[in-house]
C-alpha cells in the first residue's frame, strides 16, 4: 500500500513539474515574473529575435511610458516562448492600466518620429 502511494505522488510531482515546464515557469520570464514586475514597478516587454538599435532618444521614451525592453536573441524554446509570451501579456495590462489603453498608438508615433528623426541627423 506505501509503494503504491510513493509512486502516486512520484507521479503527481513528475506531472506538475512537466506542466510548469512546458507553461515557460521554469524560465526567467513566465506568468509569475510578469505579475512581480508590474507589481514593483519595473515592467520590461522582452523581444525574441535581432534587437532594433535605436539608441538613448528610444530608451528615454520608453522610460516615459514605464517600461524598458530586454532582448533574448535569436534562439529560444517553446516553453520559454509561452514563457515570454505570458510575461508580455501581464506586462501589457500593467501598461494599459499606468498609461490607458491607447498607449500602443502613442507610442508608435512617438517612436516613428524619433526614428525618422535620427535618420536625416
Amino acid at each position: 500500500m506505501k509503494r503504491k502511494k510513493k509512486i502516486t505522488i512520484g507521479i503527481g510531482i513528475l506531472i506538475v513539474g512537466i506542466l510548469f515546464w512546458q507553461f515557460g515557469l521554469f524560465n526567467r520570464f513566465n506568468y509569475l515574473t510578469g505579475k512581480i514586475d508590474s507589481w514593483r514597478n519595473s515592467a520590461r516587454i522582452v523581444t525574441v529575435g535581432k534587437p532594433f538599435p535605436c539608441g538613448v532618444p528610444c530608451i528615454g521614451l520608453k522610460e516615459k511610458y514605464g517600461f524598458h525592453e530586454s532582448n533574448v536573441g535569436c534562439t529560444v524554446t517553446g516553453p520559454q516562448l509561452r514563457g515570454i509570451d505570458a510575461y508580455n501579456a501581464e506586462i501589457e495590462k500593467y501598461l494599459n492600466k499606468r498609461n490607458g489603453k491607447d498607449w500602443r498608438e502613442k507610442y508608435r508615433v512617438e517612436m516613428d518620429s524619433l526614428i525618422k528623426n535620427n535618420r536625416l541627423e
